[in-house]
């Protein structure tokens, strides 16, 4: 995608990816994640386009993410895209995740999560998530053969106001600013969206191995086990590193190095994990703040808010 993009602006793209640099999807290490971002970022800097991730999005196709992205268009309807997307999207960007959310009022949303501890919220990571998500819905808008009522809510948008057009205008989507966290958000009727490429043949064969895929990348995700075993906490207050690395059978020096080896730490994770659970939580109808405040650990609902508007901005009743 990034090196027909660096041909559509003029520019080599063996400068920026060398052919013998390229290859099928792996699960690479942070630093190589890094080094192909700061290439990504200089091809960014020299088409002098802001919206360079989107053209890039233009260039998606069936087969661009192998058996992933096949599977995503091959499906029956909108609904089984979604719930495939969020359930093997550690196949193509493991640092992000797609979460599947239901609003209150039957609406279908994915929640875009990013676990990268990397993440400095720099214009940087700004390209970097609008590459992901351009190409989302990209993916999208061409496997169900356009959505006009497709809703992305962020926090904020970095570029121009015209740029924010320009952009709602290529994606065929409507932005709303303002969200503590990214979501993605479909008509209610998304069983209702049949795909254009839909073919239960190919989409049958092209599952399996995607579930075989992910299944042996979770076994050795840490932090996904660590969210796991958190969920089966009734109170986070009463759990500690200890008791995490003894149900992983492993010392809490090896969980620190394997955490550390990421770029991250158990505090980072937690945090982390506390910010997503108090989002879904506040998403549910009747809820109560105080209840959420004591599920999350804290010991009053006012540190609750406090951490709460470090996290996102807000406070938990902007959200509500």
């Amino acid at each position: 995608m990034l090196q027909q993009t660096a041909i559509q602006f003029g520019l080599k793209p063996g400068d920026y990816f060398p052919e013998n640099e390229l290859g099928e999807r792996i699960h690479v290490h942070p630093a190589d994640l890094r080094a192909f971002s700061a290439k990504f970022n200089q091809l960014c800097q020299d088409s002098e386009e802001p919206l360079l991730p989107a053209f890039a999005a233009k260039h998606v196709s069936p087969l661009t993410f192998s058996c992933f992205s096949l599977a995503l268009w091959t499906a029956n309807n909108l609904n089984t895209f979604i719930q495939d997307a969020c359930q093997y999207c550690i196949l193509i960007g493991s640092p992000i995740r797609l979460k599947r959310h239901i609003t209150p009022q039957g609406n279908s949303e994915v929640w875009v999560i990013n676990h990268d501890p990397y993440n400095d919220k720099s214009k940087v990571s700004d390209l970097g998530f609008m590459m992901y998500i351009a190409t989302l819905i990209e993916m999208i808008q061409q496997a169900s053969g356009g959505i006009d009522n497709l809703v992305l809510k962020i926090g904020r948008w970095p570029f121009s106001p015209q740029q924010q057009q320009q952009f709602e205008k290529m994606m065929r989507c409507k932005i709303e600013t303002g969200s503590p966290i990214i979501t993605i958000s479909f008509p209610n009727d998304v069983e209702a969206i049949k795909l254009k490429g839909r073919d239960p043949d190919i989409y049958s064969v092209a599952v399996p191995p995607l579930r075989q895929a992910v299944s042996k990348l979770e076994q050795h995700d840490i932090i996904l086990l660590i969210y796991k075993l958190l969920d089966t906490e009734p109170n986070l207050k009463i759990i500690s590193r200890e008791k995490i690395a003894a149900t992983m059978l492993v010392s809490v020096r090896t969980l620190n190095r394997r955490l550390a080896a990421l770029g991250t730490s158990y505090r980072q994770v937690l945090e982390q994990y506390k910010q997503e659970k108090a989002l879904l939580l506040l998403s549910q109808p009747n809820i109560n703040l105080t209840d959420i405040a004591f599920r999350l650990g804290f010991a009053d609902l006012s540190s609750f808010s406090r951490a709460f508007k470090s996290w996102t901005g807000y406070s938990p009743t902007h959200f509500l």
